[in-house]
């Protein structure tokens, strides 16, 4: 818990950069825009802002912009999300996508470009044109056109360049990176692929997914713990504080505060960020991934409830939902649902 205090000292309002907001300069179809709990009809004028989620249907994309300079492209059938989080370089723009392809094309943006993630990986990008394959059984494909792409999962990264790519199962550390030049990418027929294995063997499938949402109520716990201790110990210095004044050292204690209280307050924001982050990521996978592949069990096995893998599924859907309930949902608010 130390280490994690001690890096967020670091973090400051002052180098939290900038909201790279997105605006909806295109739409093809019917497109929704979630914000919140709720969902409208998406209309080209209509700016994103972090938290905020476009959602296409099969005969529907979208294109968003950023300052100009940079484009996103939504193809059919994807759910993208702005989010932000806070890192050792300050607050960052994070550009997920839950499931569905999405492309990238980035010009520079305030200095930096912004982070890229699915379910199942985050990625850190220079001056880059890419494409995200984000499979319904959790999985990412990456394909990078130009630029520079560190794409990290399970505490692994690996390095993408121009013409390169690699697949993320969900759970797992990136597999082999792999040449673009003379392979057509067709999200279609790999998603199906996915989604077929992880139907094959549900509960084999259910597990890994599982093991993908411990990686987010354990980034979620670590940061709790690490700002339960700061609360902890700003009580602890604050009480100090109050000793100097009633001694009527009133300088001494501003000073003290100055020096000592005021940089807990100051990681207090970002941390809570962090947890919202890590919170509304587990949320998504839950729901669109997980919530998923429940529903298809429960419908296949509906003439077939004693099925014995229908029923060890079932198992692993509770257990891995009881862990939900206790890591995940303490964490959100009512706006979440």
């Amino acid at each position: 818990m130390k280490k994690i205090i001690i890096a967020l000292l670091g973090l400051t309002l002052a180098v939290s950069g900038f909201t790279q907001n997105a605006d909806l300069v295109y739409v093809d179809g019917w497109v929704d825009i979630r914000t919140g709990g709720e969902s409208f009809e998406a209309f080209p004028g209509d700016t994103l802002k972090p938290g905020d989620s476009v959602i296409t249907q099969t005969d529907s994309y979208a294109e968003l912009e950023q300052n100009n300079l940079s484009s996103i492209i939504v193809k059919p059938d994807s759910i993208f999300t702005i989010r932000e989080i806070e890192t050792d370089n300050g607050r960052e723009t994070v550009l997920s996508t839950t499931v569905g392809s999405v492309s990238f094309r980035f010009g520079k943006l305030f200095g930096r470009e912004p982070m890229v993630a699915t379910p199942s990986m985050t990625a850190g990008i220079r001056g880059t044109e890419l494409t995200v394959y984000a499979g319904e059984d959790g999985s990412t494909l990456i394909a990078v056109n130009s630029g520079l792409v560190t794409v990290k999962s399970q505490g692994e990264s690996v390095d993408l360049v121009e013409n390169e790519g690699v697949e993320v199962i969900s759970g797992e550390a990136p597999g082999e990176k792999f040449s673009l030049l003379g392979r057509e990418m067709d999200f279609s027929s790999w998603n199906e692929e996915r989604y077929g294995e992880l139907l094959a063997d549900p509960v084999t499938g259910i597990e890994r997914l599982g093991r993908q949402l411990d990686s987010f109520s354990g980034d979620i716990t670590e940061l709790a713990m690490a700002m339960k201790q700061n609360a902890e110990l700003e009580d602890t210095l604050k009480a100090k504080q109050e000793k100097l004044k009633a001694a009527g050292e009133e300088a001494k204690a501003q000073t003290f505060y100055k020096e000592n209280i005021e940089p807990l307050v100051l990681i207090e924001a970002p941390m809570y960020l962090n947890i919202r982050y890590h919170t509304l990521s587990a949320l998504s996978f839950r729901r669109y991934i997980m919530g998923k592949l429940y529903l298809e069990m429960k419908s296949f096995y509906i003439m077939d409830a004693d099925n014995p893998m229908y029923r060890d599924f079932l198992a692993a859907y509770s257990r891995i939902m009881g862990k939900f309930e206790i890591d995940i949902v303490p964490y959100m608010n009512p706006r979440d649902l």
